[in-house]
């Protein structure tokens, strides 16, 4: 199932300059551009901090993209192709459960973040984008994005018979949503990771798999099992 995440090409697209330059050069002017919007939101990302990076003029930038709006549109477009494309070849073809699939899309989206820190921080920055019209509809294209991913999930579980089919489609998914969201700030503070400084120190994640699945074997326990305690009186063994 590949979730489609696209902008308008025309607005995200270098100019052929950039395209001509050695590749060596390009990657170095991507991975600062990557740095500072990881570490910073879009108003107070600097281009000046770009090019002292990399070693060149300001007036480069120009030459490579029509502003600083069409470098973040870029980016973001890479960064969330990059991440739904990694998910979708992750997951095994034969899991049909929803709870298991579910997890399994969290799992995998959990260890792209902590494995790509820059592109992980870069998407999470850009859906909460506090700027201009352009940036609230980029955040709005992704929230929009990850929606339809989940609805395809929950529409497939209803049909299968392992949800309810009374349920409002619209507010489960919009609390799975939240959920997944909110995952990155728990296992953040769980264990002791911040990725801002991973994107700094160049690091990955200090939580190994095992960790990560306990983690989200509970959340999906949750889900399946709810919150209720058993009945008085009924025999749960």
């Amino acid at each position: 199932m590949v979730q489609d995440w696209s902008v308008t090409r025309a607005e995200a697209m270098p100019t052929p300059t950039f395209f001509n330059l050695p590749r060596e050069k390009r990657e170095r002017f991507l991975d600062a551009a990557l740095d500072e919007f990881a570490l910073h939101d879009y108003r107070s990302a600097s281009l000046g901090r770009i090019v002292a990076t990399v070693g060149i003029a300001k007036g480069s930038v120009y030459q490579y993209f029509a502003g600083k709006q069409e470098l973040y549109l870029y980016l973001v477009t890479l960064a969330a192709e990059t991440k739904f494309s990694f998910i979708d070849a992750s997951l095994p073809g034969d899991v049909a459960d929803f709870f298991e699939r579910f997890r399994l899309s969290v799992y995998h989206g959990a260890r792209f973040d902590f494995s790509r820190p820059r592109l992980g921080s870069l998407l999470y920055n850009a859906t909460y984008e506090p700027s201009g019209a352009a940036t609230l509809e980029v955040a709005a294209q992704l929230r929009a994005a990850s929606l339809q991913y989940l609805r395809t999930l929950v529409e497939a579980g209803i049909r299968n018979a392992e949800l309810r089919d009374d349920l409002d489609v619209d507010y489960v998914v919009f609390a799975l949503y939240q959920l997944t969201v909110s995952l990155r700030d728990f296992l953040g503070e769980r264990f002791g990771f911040s990725f801002k400084d991973a994107v700094r120190e160049g690091s990955g994640s200090p939580i190994d798999d095992a960790a990560l699945h306990a983690v989200l074997d509970q959340m999906a326990d949750l889900l399946r099992q709810g919150l209720a305690g058993p009945e008085p009186g009924r025999d749960v063994t």
